[in-house]
């Protein structure tokens, strides 16, 4: 147990341990997700606490002092906007993802980056019960690798064989409400499409596609033969779009005190590229800009975020 050296290094390890001790009371968290986030094992600080740690308790410390000291750092930087149900975008997923989770219905919602699917379809998750939320990826998009994700998420393992997988997972969600919403569906193999489908048929439970505009392209294009099975099934379709009005923007930042100058600036941002995640984006490095400069948030600091993220210039002054 390396732990004698100086009064001062044990000073140290003491104060770490009645620090990391004080951070979870107050954060609620176990002692599992603490030692997942200060990147150490879950035994490993339970020892560490406890004074019978036979490893090196001064880099046990020193790893506490960094986690706590870059999570009080995160707690005044600017964090995002609450999720706002009033926008166009937001208020039209919601509404028609409880319709499909209530009906079992298959539901396909589609649009260009930063138009407020994921948020919106997180924001329902949290809100709601009997939510299974994943993402597909280019590495998970095989239907054994989706039906995987939805074992896991539903507490199964998700090892056995797919067949066996399948019937598992049937077997749980037939006669519930469960909605399963695949994010970046776009990713999905045919195949993939065809075992969430089996899903809908057989348990009956509502299914949410969300992707960008290529899956819709996929189902309704050139191959569409490929996807029959699938989209003659789907009862709702929600297209969407980085279009948002001035009472969108308004809503959206309604809590953080920005004058019309600066509202007028965003709204601008969010109907370009990148919609309304570039325009969030643009809001947080302005007001942690400001807040490093103890300066009041204004147009300055949003050119300045604008120019740092790369999305626009400011004009050059001649100072000849």
């Amino acid at each position: 147990m390396k732990e004698k050296g100086t009064t001062e290094e044990a000073g140290i390890i003491t104060d770490a341990r009645e620090s990391i001790k004080k951070y979870m009371e107050e954060s609620g968290k176990t002692q599992t997700v603490t030692a997942k986030e200060i990147g150490v094992s879950s035994a490993t600080l339970s020892l560490f606490m406890k004074g019978r740690y036979a490893g090196d308790n001064e880099e046990v410390a020193a790893s506490i002092r960094q986690f706590l000291y870059i999570d009080r750092k995160r707690k005044v930087l600017a964090q995002k906007p609450p999720v706002c149900v009033e926008i166009k975008n937001t208020s039209q997923i919601l509404e028609k993802v409880y319709v499909t989770q209530a009906t079992g219905d298959i539901l396909l919602i589609y649009g260009d980056a930063g138009c407020g699917k994921t948020t919106a379809l997180q924001y329902y998750q949290k809100n709601n019960r009997n939510v299974i939320y994943i993402e597909a990826d280019v590495t998970n998009n095989s239907y054994r690798a989706i039906l995987g994700m939805i074992a896991e998420e539903m507490g199964e393992n998700g090892n056995m064989s797919t067949a066996s997988m399948m019937r598992r997972v049937i077997s749980r969600l037939k006669g519930t409400t469960t909605l399963l919403v695949i994010d970046e569906a776009q990713h999905l193999a045919p195949k993939a499409f065809d075992a969430i489908r089996a899903l809908n048929d057989k348990a009956g439970i509502g299914i949410v596609y969300a992707g960008n505009p290529s899956i819709k392209k996929r189902m309704y294009g050139t191959r569409q033969d490929d996807y029959d099975q699938v989209y003659s099934r789907i009862g709702y379709h929600c297209p969407l779009y980085n279009r948002y009005s001035k009472a969108d923007i308004e809503a959206i930042f309604k809590g953080c005190s920005l004058n019309g100058e600066c509202l007028g600036y965003l709204h601008k941002t969010a109907q370009r590229k990148g919609g309304m995640r570039v325009m969030v984006k643009q809001y947080c490095v302005a007001s942690n800009i400001a807040l490093s400069l103890g300066e009041e948030f204004g147009m300055i600091h949003l050119q300045d975020a604008a120019e740092r993220m790369g999305i626009e210039r400011r004009p050059e002054t001649d100072e000849s």
